[in-house]
């Protein structure tokens, strides 16, 4: 029998955990990897008995191995871009989980990508590397949702929204049809998004309206 691959989680704050705790209960993850741990830059992480001296070291610097896959669990897009780029850079694989989320037949889904269980992508959508979509986010037809984005609980994309690189969308909000949010933009919680969203800016409220660049 093959050795199983050796499964690392980019992150151990509240996120990694989060990853961590779904892929632990999935027997068929654990019939194909062993979940060796987390990377993190942080040294004074406060982690639960169970998880306890399994950060393995920063991703920063990590030397990735061939027997080992990487997935990010880092909620800001710019930190995790930052954190992923030197294991990009060196080669690392990447795993995507889906295995929980409702993804139609003509869906795209790129590498590195963690769809939270009940999350629903619909037809010819396309999710981009490194991103992270969570529970009950529902992602209508023809989306395009670029790399390491965040879309956070409960939020809904209507149909031929444009997501661009780095954008994080917090929980409950709601995202017009046909409307681009720009690159590294933040739809605030609960935020009404009606027209284009400016690259780089924080939107909030009904609808959107800019509080900060």
């Amino acid at each position: 029998m093959q050795p199983r691959k050796k499964l690392i989680i980019v992150g151990a704050g509240g996120l990694g955990r989060i990853v961590h705790d779904v892929l632990s209960q999935d027997e068929e993850v654990a019939r194909e990897y062993t979940l060796a741990g987390f990377l993190d830059t942080r040294t004074n992480l406060e982690l639960p008995a169970d998880l306890q001296n399994s950060v393995l070291g920063s991703p920063l610097t990590y030397q990735p191995q061939d027997d080992e896959i990487f997935i990010p669990a880092i909620g800001d897009p710019r930190w995790r871009k930052n954190l992923l780029e030197p294991l990009i850079q060196q080669g690392a694989s990447f795993y995507s989980y889906t295995r929980q989320a409702s993804i139609a037949a003509r869906a795209r889904i790129g590498q590195g990508v963690f769809l939270t269980p009940g999350a629903v992508i619909s037809t010819d959508c396309e999710i981009g590397d490194y991103s992270y979509i969570d529970t009950y986010v529902v992602v209508g037809h023809d989306v395009k949702i670029g790399t390491h984005c965040m879309l956070g609980a409960m939020s809904f994309l209507s149909g031929s929204v444009r997501v661009q690189d780095g954008v994080a969308i917090h929980p409950r909000a709601t995202i017009a049809k046909g409307v681009t949010l720009g690159e590294e933009s933040t739809i605030g919680i609960g935020t009404v998004v009606l027209k284009n969203v400016p690259p780089r800016v924080t939107v909030f409220g009904n609808p959107a309206r800019v509080i900060s660049t």
